[in-house]
C-alpha cells in the first residue's frame, strides 16, 4: 500500500514539473445589469456573455473566446465589450490575430489605450471590442463566437482581471459590455460579471489525480 501511495504522489511530481505550472483560465460570466433599461429576454437564462482568457501555460501569449450566450436569436446583439490591463503593461502593445469566428458578423474593431474608453458613465477601461450596431444582420448575436490570440511579453491569463479605472457611482468593473435591442422594448443595456473565475488548470488536474487514484 505504501509504494502505491509513494507512485501516486511521484507521478503528480513529474506531472507538475513538465508543465509550466502558470496555466491559468480567467473566465468573465456577464450576468449582472449595472446600468440601462434594457433586459435580455433570459431565452437561455443568462450568463448574456461570456469571455475568456487562457494563457495555455506560458507566458506571452493568451488566447480570448467571446460567445454571446444568452442574447435572443439574430435580434438582440452586442455593440462593444471592454477589458481592463495590469497596470505594469501598455495596452497599446498587445498584438491581436486576425479574428476566428463562427457566425455571419463583421469583424470586430480593436482599440487600445490606458484609460481610454469608458463604459457608459461608470469607469475606464484599457480594450474596446466594437462590433458593427447598424446592420443587424452582421451583428455580433445570440450563439455567435469570435476568438484572439493577444501577444505581449510576459503577459498571463490574469493580466486582464484588474478592475477599470473607477468613474460614476455604479462602482469599479473588471469587465463591460454594451447590449442592444433586447427584449420587447428594444432597449440597451450595460453588463458586468459578479466575479471572475480563476482556475489552476493544472493544480486541479493534480487534485483530480490524486482523488482518482485513492479512490
Amino acid at each position: 500500500m505504501g509504494k502505491k501511495v509513494f507512485l501516486c504522489f511521484f507521478m503528480v511530481a513529474i506531472g507538475l514539473c513538465s508543465v509550466p505550472a502558470s496555466a491559468t483560465l480567467v473566465s468573465f460570466d456577464m450576468t449582472v445589469i449595472f446600468e440601462g433599461p434594457g433586459v435580455p429576454t433570459n431565452q437561455p437564462p443568462p450568463p448574456w456573455l461570456n469571455a475568456t482568457f487562457d494563457d495555455g501555460g506560458s507566458a506571452g501569449t493568451v488566447d480570448l473566446t467571446i460567445t454571446a450566450l444568452g442574447l435572443a436569436g439574430n435580434q438582440e446583439k452586442v455593440a462593444g465589450v471592454y477589458f481592463n490591463l495590469d497596470t505594469a503593461l501598455d495596452p497599446t502593445l498587445l498584438v491581436f490575430s486576425a479574428p476566428i469566428k463562427t457566425g455571419n458578423f463583421n469583424d470586430p474593431v480593436i482599440s487600445k489605450g490606458l484609460n481610454g474608453f469608458k463604459a457608459d458613465g461608470d469607469g475606464y477601461y484599457d480594450i474596446l471590442i466594437s462590433f458593427n450596431e447598424h446592420d443587424q444582420q452582421k451583428a455580433f448575436n445570440g450563439g455567435e463566437v469570435v476568438k484572439y490570440t493577444i501577444t505581449l511579453a510576459s503577459l498571463t491569463a490574469n493580466s486582464f482581471d484588474f478592475v477599470s479605472a473607477p468613474d460614476g457611482g455604479m462602482g469599479e468593473y473588471v469587465t463591460a459590455a454594451h447590449l442592444l435591442a433586447l427584449g420587447v422594448t428594444g432597449d440597451s443595456a450595460w453588463v458586468t460579471t459578479p466575479e471572475p473565475t480563476t482556475i489552476a488548470l493544472l493544480g486541479l488536474g493534480a487534485l483530480g489525480l490524486l482523488r482518482k487514484r485513492r479512490a
